[in-house]
């Protein structure tokens, strides 16, 4: 199951990068980004060559850690993004966004804490190299509110979990029944 659950993954990802460099190319001949083509190329590249190799790796198998490497690759490609695009003030901010909500859907809340971690730690990073010239009052909202979707994107994927429990119970308690009341009105030999 995680490994179909991965594969989707990439497969979204293609949609995302897509959609992305569509992004940056047409605000970039608008003239709203002072972004350099070699870079927008290289950051479109290692997300194809990272994309690539995630692929070879799930024709095979699944490995446990993969979730968590193609997810903390997916929040730096967007940090460095980010960074690039206008750091606090970028567009491309809500693309953290995509990555919180598909992992917490998908894995519940203990992917739902690791993006935000990650998240923290790469937006930090963004705020480091490019600081923002208003006060960081701003910036600690859109922090707590990335942590607030988290949690309660977590919340929702793990009562989705149990709910699927709940009911696979339910479904095992019929197919049993139902098997006994069939062996009860089976003829005698």
């Amino acid at each position: 199951m995680e490994q179909q659950i991965e594969r989707s993954k990439v497969i979204v990802r293609w949609i995302v990068v897509a959609s992305l460099f569509g992004g940056v190319a047409y605000l970039k001949r608008q003239g709203q980004v002072p972004l350099p083509w070699s870079t927008v190329l290289a950051l479109t590249a290692a997300a194809c060559a990272l994309n690539l190799a995630y692929w070879r790796i799930l024709r095979t198998s699944a490995p446990r850690w993969l979730k968590y490497v193609t997810t903390g690759t997916d929040l730096a490609l967007i940090s460095i993004l980010v960074l690039f695009t206008g750091g606090s003030g970028s567009v491309f901010y809500v693309a953290y966004f995509i990555v919180l909500v598909s992992n917490s859907i998908r894995y519940g809340m203990g992917m739902a804490l690791y993006v935000a971690t990650v998240y923290n730690l790469g937006y930090a990073a963004v705020l480091l190299a490019q600081p923002p010239a208003n006060d960081l009052t701003v910036e600690a909202v859109k922090i707590l509110s990335f942590w607030g979707v988290a949690l309660y994107a977590g919340y929702l994927a793990m009562r989705f979990q149990r709910q699927t429990r709940i009911l696979e119970s339910y479904e095992e308690t019929i197919a049993r029944l139902r098997a006994e009341l069939s062996s009860l009105k089976a003829p005698p030999k």
